[in-house]
């Protein structure tokens, strides 16, 4: 008798663990779910607004072919390791090449770069944005890279000097995307 008794709580406790294990499965799953349509909905990505170093408004020149999307490479003059980021450089140039305009974000505007020091010769240099934007993507340390579609979908994010993994890993993410 006392044995059934056992057996029957234990029976009981394993029934409970399994529910509870399957609703916190289920709950986790909502909740990537969730995530994955909040950020989806989210992605409508706008051009932050913002004023050169010199503090002239940014003027987005809509003339130009329309881009396969855009680069924001938060970066300073003064950053040792942007200026060490070899890796930034071949996939600059990748980027020009399959149709993606660059956005040189600046912690401040005394971190300009010289006119022959931007990396891609045609970025824009921006040092006043929304903070709002800039927290939006996480721009906390310099060098950081993110990579957008043309409709404002985050392709690619890089915190840190660029690696060659970094590198063939934004490479394939923008490569589908392009338009050229």
């Amino acid at each position: 008798m006392k044995e059934k008794i056992i057996g029957k709580i234990t029976t009981a406790v394993l029934v409970i663990v399994i529910m509870c294990n399957a609703f916190m499965m289920v709950r986790i799953w909502l909740t990537m779910r969730a995530d994955s349509f909040y950020r989806e909905k989210k992605a409508e990505y706008v051009l932050p607004d913002g004023f050169t170093p010199q503090k002239i408004k940014i003027a987005w020149d809509e003339s130009l072919s329309p881009p396969s999307g855009w680069v924001v490479r938060y970066a300073g003059r003064g950053c040792i390791y942007c200026k060490l980021d070899f890796e930034w450089e071949r996939l600059a140039t990748r980027l020009e090449q399959l149709n993606y305009r660059t956005i040189l974000l600046l912690p401040n505007d005394a971190d300009k770069f010289d006119e022959d020091g931007i990396i891609p010769w045609n970025a824009q240099q921006m040092a006043y944005v929304s903070m709002d934007w800039v927290k939006q993507f996480r721009f906390s340390g310099t060098p950081t890279v993110v990579i957008f579609n043309d409709s404002g979908r985050v392709l690619w994010h890089g915190k840190g000097m660029l690696s060659e993994a970094d590198y063939i890993s934004a490479e394939k993410a923008v490569v589908k995307n392009a338009k050229i």
